[in-house]
């Protein structure tokens, strides 16, 4: 089976409504293992700020590791491919801060939008920004994050102009990080990691083959599985099953349909291999897993 050629607005990402269309932000805390064992490498649209609250971890952004630890934050730009793991045993606890750039947006050229917005919307930050929790750009920027912890905590009435308020505070000690002005465009590396994961999203279900992969993004398979697992932090095999009992775990909690069956629509044939490797991720059967988030 030959992969074939995507459309480019075809490409998958992260498409979860992170909050309200009409207010596009959105904060909460996440902890890893507790929640997830790790975020594999995604994208989307909107903006993300992560702000370390307990433990570290390491945030990878096109290929990049940037260690992080409690106090620290770091920035996300639309469009990089990021993932999140903890380093070491202890649970590493953070916040997401998600919002779409739009939202912050005037009319037509103005100056805010030319010379911070359209750059950051556009693609062309050339990676993350880190704030260090014993710098004084990183104090004042966790000062912010605190300020929209208040505000989301409590909702008071007209909250979202306040919020909106801390995300231009936010944004203006991003522009003064000696970073900022780095440019560049997208590369194709980035651009054929996103078509890929958008294949592997929409066709999990499906056999697919490092070499056809590999074929995906122009690589020969030796090529392709160092460069694989460079920008995911994963083998492709290790990946691709780890989305399948991903979706399996997901059917089984939302479907009637059998175990069997599931694992099947999930890309497993041999149910045996299936019910190893889930509970390897799960630590309970498939069944059992089922009864507990039903129970």
């Amino acid at each position: 089976m030959n992969i074939p050629e995507r459309r480019p607005r075809r490409d998958y990402h992260e498409i979860k409504e992170h909050a309200e269309r009409s207010f596009p932000f959105n904060i909460y805390p996440c902890s890893i293992p507790v929640d997830f064992e790790q975020v594999r490498v995604h994208w989307h649209e909107e903006m993300e700020i992560i702000s370390v609250k307990k433990g570290c971890g390491t945030v990878t952004v096109d290929m990049q590791p940037y260690f992080v630890d409690a106090g620290d934050a770091i920035a996300v730009f639309p469009g990089q491919l990021h993932g999140i793991s903890r380093r070491g045993a202890d649970a590493f606890e953070y916040e997401n801060i998600i919002f779409l750039p739009d939202m912050l947006k005037g009319p037509g050229s103005d100056l805010c939008n030319l010379s911070f917005l359209d750059p950051i919307l556009s693609e062309s930050i050339a990676g993350p920004i880190p704030f260090s929790s014993d710098s004084q750009e990183g104090k004042f920027f966790s000062s912010q994050i605190t300020q929209l912890d208040q505000l989301c905590g409590r909702h008071p009435y007209g909250y979202q102009l306040a919020v909106k308020g801390v995300l231009f505070q936010l944004l203006y000690a991003i522009v003064r990080h000696e970073l900022w002005n780095e440019r560049k465009k997208p590369s194709t590396s980035r651009d054929r990691m996103k078509q890929l994961l958008g294949y592997i999203e929409e066709h999990y279900g499906e056999k697919i083959t490092i070499q056809q992969a590999a074929g995906f993004c122009g690589y020969s398979s030796s090529h392709f599985m160092k460069y694989f697992k460079k920008y995911t932090g994963m083998a492709f095999i290790e990946y691709l099953n780890d989305h399948r009992l991903a979706s399996a775990g997901h059917e089984l909690l939302n479907s009637k349909s059998s175990v069997t069956s599931i694992a099947q629509n999930c890309g497993f044939d041999n149910l045996s291999y299936f019910n190893r490797l889930f509970r390897q991720k799960y630590g309970v059967s498939p069944g059992q897993y089922r009864r507990q988030g039903k129970g």
